[in-house]
């Protein structure tokens, strides 16, 4: 999915409100890792070279795509070990898109969840108190 970076810009009577795409990112992973069942956010190692070439930090596993107005987001996450993915992934489209809908006044087209993996149960004897 094409990650584009313009910004949300309206006007009112006393001047422009932009919001920019970073500011859609975070909404939505924050919301995403919320829901219980997501162990984490994914992203990917592309992501995480992109962010050590740059040195700046970046919200991962959320990509945004506009076309002609319309507004797609990619969820991509991890599971936590047992969970019941399909119910998961519905969870998380829906708390994504009532949160970046509430927070920015956009209407969102598309929340595509993509499960990248599963976390491994933690095993007890490797627990240290």
């Amino acid at each position: 999915m094409k990650n584009d970076h313009p910004q949300r810009e309206r006007t009112t009577d006393l001047g422009a409100v932009r919001i920019s795409n970073d500011v859609i990112i975070a909404i939505a992973s924050i919301a995403a890792t919320e829901i219980r069942g997501v162990h984490k956010m994914g992203g990917g190692l592309g992501k995480t070279l992109c962010e050590m070439l740059t040195k700046k930090p970046s919200v991962k596993g959320v990509k945004i795509q506009t076309t002609d107005g319309d507004v797609r987001l990619a969820v991509s996450i991890i599971v936590d070990y047992g969970v019941d993915i399909p119910r998961i992934a519905d969870e998380v489209q829906e708390k994504v898109k009532i949160a970046v809908e509430k927070m920015t006044g956009l209407v969102l087209a598309e929340v595509n969840v993509i499960v990248e993996g599963v976390a491994l149960k933690p095993n007890p004897q490797d627990r240290r108190l």
